[in-house]
């Protein structure tokens, strides 16, 4: 069964797709009925929004009780103090909509591309099976009383919310050190994924979330640094996922956060078409995309050759190569674009509000070329930059097979 809920935000693209009983949620914007960005501040936007996405989980046969991972993607000023606030006048909006146990959460500061958007929220959600909270003892938490948890495990999957470098009392660890800060988000990671019945080897999707804003190759220097960090923690071969430049996050001081879907089960299909773009670390053994049962994860796709640098200088012709990438992978798992449910878009874009609706347009154009309308879910995002150097645009592929 599959069902799209239309009216989305991104032109004709669904604002949620429901696959039997997983439903993916889009990008939520408080949008009005004339296609406007409605109020100005953040709790008139974060009310429209969750209304939105109550009534977008309705149409889908679904409940905000059903949703089991949030992202809240925000932008603000600078400075502690103005994300705290921001937060807090958040926190007081979506702790009316969720309560304890409350779905997994990850707080994203980066761009949007809608003039007057403070944030955007998308979601999944699962109806019905066995439904287990996933606490493991002694791990880190939120410096203030919230109903949202680490993790949930539904029937086989295993929702991970942002794992962070926090103590149990929600202090930072490893100040200013991104090799601390990875190494204790990604044991987090792990004990996320042990207390769920599994292991790294589960973990399907991992996006790893980072701040940095060094130019030319300090960027590939400090993504390698990190990752010989990862590796640690990282299956042979890899999850799929997406490494993403951000703005920051829900405390300045923090420099990475990370957060993954996995799947119970050993009967998985690695995804690794030859003649693909690969990393600048050899023999990684990371990962383009898995299948598992009916799901697709294809991870983050950039336009690169065999040693990650970056091919054409334009959204566009990046934009083509990403969308061919995606396509490969699927293929590999007997997939196509008819296959794919939601999209996730991260893409750098710079200039005045008319710049960056013409390189979303751009965005836009080529991805009616791959997926007609209605076509999939669609979560987009600007971030700061990307793990290599000349990269102007990742994305993600969930796909579902038919029964």
């Amino acid at each position: 069964m599959e069902k799209r809920v239309t009216g989305g935000a991104h032109g004709g693209a669904p604002q949620a797709v429901r696959a039997g009983d997983l439903i993916f949620v889009g990008g939520l914007m408080a949008i009005d009925q004339s296609g406007n960005i409605a109020g100005e501040d953040v709790a008139t936007q974060a009310r429209l929004i969750f209304q939105r996405l109550e009534a977008v989980l309705r149409q889908a046969g679904a409940g905000l009780a059903d949703v089991v991972k949030h992202n809240i993607y925000f932008t603000c000023g600078d400075g502690q103090a103005a994300v705290s606030h921001f937060l807090d006048d958040l926190d007081a909006v979506r702790t009316r909509y969720f309560t304890a146990p409350g779905p997994t959460t990850t707080e994203i500061r980066c761009g949007l591309d809608r003039q007057g958007a403070l944030l955007m929220v998308d979601a999944w959600a699962v109806v019905g099976g066995k439904r287990e909270r996933l606490d493991p003892p002694g791990h880190w938490r939120w410096r203030k009383e919230l109903p949202f948890v680490q993790g949930w495990k539904v029937g086989d999957m295993l929702f991970i919310g942002g794992q962070r470098s926090l103590d149990r009392d929600g202090k930072i660890l490893g100040l200013d050190d991104i090799e601390i800060q990875t190494d204790e988000a990604f044991r987090n990671l792990d004990t996320m994924l042990r207390a769920g019945g599994g292991d790294r080897n589960s973990l399907m999707r991992q996006n790893t979330y980072f701040r940095f804003f060094g130019e030319g190759r300090e960027v590939t220097n400090y993504w390698e640094k990190m990752t010989n960090v990862r590796r640690r923690y990282m299956s042979v071969p890899s999850a799929a996922g997406a490494g993403l430049r951000i703005q920051g996050m829900g405390d300045t001081d923090e420099l990475i956060q990370v957060e993954g879907i996995g799947v119970l089960g050993d009967d998985k299909q690695r995804l690794q078409p030859e003649n693909h773009w690969d990393w600048s670390i050899p023999n990684t053994q990371f990962t383009q995309g898995w299948k598992i049962g009916r799901l697709g994860f294809i991870g983050g796709q950039i336009s690169a050759d065999d040693k990650a640098r970056a091919v054409g200088d334009d959204m566009e012709t990046q934009t083509r190569n990403v969308f061919n990438f995606i396509r490969s992978t699927l293929a590999e798992g007997g997939l196509d674009e008819s296959h794919v449910a939601k999209l996730y878009i991260y893409y750098h874009a710079e200039g005045d509000w008319a710049e960056i609706e013409a390189t979303r347009a751009v965005i836009a154009r080529v991805q009616r070329e791959f997926y007609p309308e209605p076509g999939p879910a669609v979560t987009a995002i600007r971030v700061a930059g990307f793990a290599f150097e000349g990269l102007l645009i990742e994305i993600e592929a969930l796909a579902v097979s038919p029964d």
